[in-house]
This record gives C-alpha cells, structure tokens and sequence, in this order.
C-alpha cells in the first residue's frame, strides 16, 4: 500500500508544480495547448476548451504546452504535424492571440518560475499542517554540557547561547546543527552564536565526540539542546524555518556534487525518490508528509538551477533578452534547449539506472 501512496503523492509534486506553470499562463492570457501529469503514451485525454488534458503511463515527470512556446517551423517537425507550419502563411489565422512567445517579459518570467514558486509554497503549506498540533519545538540554544565538555568549548560556548550559524551552514532548525557537526567531524568549528541579543564568533572550538548521554541525537558533540514552546503564530514561523533549512540543505548538495565531495551514485531520480516516500510512508503519514516537503523544495530548487531545458535554463534566456533589448535568436536558443534536454534525459537514465540497482541489492538509502 506504501508503494500505492508513494507514486500517488510524486505524482502530486508534479501535478502542483505544472498547475502553478498552468495557473500563470491562463492569468497571462496564454493559450495552454496540453497539460499532461507523466511521460509516455496518454492512459487518458481529453480536450477541455483550448487544452488536452493527459494522465500518461510513466508517473516520472509532467508537462505544460504553450501555444508559441516553441518555434512553429520546430514544431511542425517535433509532431509530424503541417498545422503549425501552414498556419504561418494564413492570414486569417491570428498567430499572436494567446502565443507565450507574444506575452510582456515580465509574464514570462512570472509563468516559467510559476511551477517551483507552487512546489516552495505547497511544501511550507503542509509544514504548517504538520507542525500546528506541536506545543513544543527542538531549540537551537545550548541548554547545557555533558560532564566532561571539552574545556575549550565550555569557556567559549555558555548556556542560553543560540547556535545562529556552523562555519559556512546557517542553523534555521536543530537538524541543521546536526548537519553541521556532522559534515565539520574531525576538525574545529567556527560557531557563530547569538548571546545577550548580540552575535560572536568563537573560532576554533573543538567538541569531544566520544560522549553521550544515551540518546541519538546529542550523542558524540557534548551539548544538549533544550525544548521551547511555541504559538500558533510560532508554528509558522518554524514551517517557515523548515522550508529556508531544505533549501540549504539542497545547495549545499549541490555545492558537495561539484567540488567530488558527494559520489554520482548518491545521486537520486523518480525511481528513488518514489522509494524513499514509500518507505517514510511505513514508518507515519507525518514522516512520508516531512519528507514531500522536503522534496517539493528540492524540485523547487533544482529546476530554478540555470541549466538548459529546465526551468532556470530558461530564465537566463529572459533575462539576457531584458540585457540586450531584444530575444535571443529562437535558433540558438532552441540549438542550447536541445543540447540541455540530451544532457537531463542523460542524467535521467543514469539516476534511475541507479535508483534501479539499489533497489535490487537492496543498498538504498531507507530500503
């Protein structure tokens, strides 16, 4: 059944994040050509006014079709179909009407970030589903220390301070401190706290990491974190805090994948990320609903990243057109959109290759 709900719950990551590209177009006056949930032949369609609306065979993906989003010449060889090209040469045909190529540039803009600015909004809004039953968060300030405490960092770290940032990782939540310690293990940290609503740097510290109370989440740095009660109001500034902590924690992948400090085969595609939703799915509703959240916001973000055939790809061609006065020439544009979508169907194939193999050996994270 987890399964079930997993493939149902991606399908819905995709489903907001074209529904918030779908959603600007209309608002846009843009003609929506087809709007399909899934790649592959259609298992359903239909045609609703000027949109064919599709469920396809393969729940890995989803797509938005806009009238002049593509050059027509381009098109009409895609399809198959003359349509397009005909068109071109019929005076009674009004090519501009709803063409997204014709829209202002600002609507332009606003339609292409559309599907990650619904995927960053649906993810805080089920965090503050999440967290309005909680009376009472984790804290990010140091209640106290383990007997022992190295003393270096017991002089320079006092009780009541709060942990504001972990060399270069800001702590938005108690997680990101963990993180931090974890990713800095073995060298001294660079800890920048908030004390007497004042901020320090203490420079250097070194934790002792052989200590533990018993408990997982305080164990090898020496420091406990007290408990905090918070407000309604309180909760949704923890989902908000929540949702800044995903978006670090995906640039910060980012960041390790180039620098070689994170292998190719830790990387993830539908496949396993459908995987791992299944499996929080086993473990509480509220852990797999975390854990889509934390998915929207890494969709939100890697599709906002400047590589062609994504979104971001696309917003640089924008803006290079608000630079130079004028677009951007639709040959080469098309010629960067092509070689990028060769790229991303590449990165997709070896991600689900991977997700596959793991799912086999049984070495998935989570499986």
């Amino acid at each position: 059944m987890s399964i079930i709900y997993a493939i149902l719950v991606f399908g819905l990551i995709v489903f907001l994040h074209e529904l918030g590209h779908f959603t600007a177009a209309k608002l846009s006056g843009v003609t929506v050509e087809s709007f399909s949930i899934g790649m592959g032949p259609a298992l359903l369609k239909k045609r609703v006014g000027e949109t064919v609306y599709a469920i396809r065979l393969l729940p890995i993906g989803g797509a938005v079709m806009m009238k002049g989003e593509n050059d027509d010449a381009q098109e009409a060889m895609v399809t198959g179909s003359l349509d397009a090209a005909l068109a071109k040469d019929d005076p009674s045909v009004d090519r501009d009407r709803g063409s997204f190529q014709k829209a202002k540039l600002w609507q332009r803009f606003c339609i292409i970030i559309a599907g990650s600015f619904m995927n960053f909004v649906s993810a805080i809004l089920i965090l503050i589903i999440l967290f309005l039953p909680a009376s009472s968060i984790r804290s990010t300030r140091v209640d106290s220390f383990f007997d022992g405490f190295s003393a270096q960092g017991e002089h320079m770290m006092q009780p009541g301070d709060r942990i504001v940032r972990i060399n270069d990782y800001h702590a938005f939540i108690y997680g990101d401190i963990i993180t931090a310690l974890e990713l800095g293990r073995g060298n001294p940290y660079d800890i920048t706290v908030e004390r007497n609503g004042k901020k320090i740097k203490l420079e250097g510290l070194v934790f002792d990491k052989t200590m533990t109370d018993g408990t997982s989440d305080q164990r090898y740095f020496g420091i406990r974190f007290g408990v905090q009660s918070v407000s309604p109001i309180g909760r949704v500034g923890y989902a908000l805090q929540n949702s800044m902590s995903f978006l670090q924690s995906a640039f910060n992948s980012i960041k390790m994948l180039i620098a070689g400090q994170v292998k190719s085969q830790d990387m993830m595609g539908a496949v396993g990320i459908t995987a791992v939703i299944s499996e929080r799915a086993k473990t509480s509703m509220a852990d797999m609903w975390y854990t889509v959240a934390f998915l929207s916001v890494n969709l939100a973000f890697v599709n906002m990243l400047p590589i062609p055939a994504l979104d971001g790809g696309k917003t640089v061609f924008l803006l290079l057109e608000l630079l130079r006065g004028r677009p951007v020439d639709p040959k080469y544009e098309g010629a960067v959109q092509v070689v990028g979508l060769v790229i991303i169907l590449g990165l997709f194939l070896f991600v689900t290759y991977n997700d596959i193999s793991k799912l086999i050996t049984g070495t998935f994270y989570g499986s």
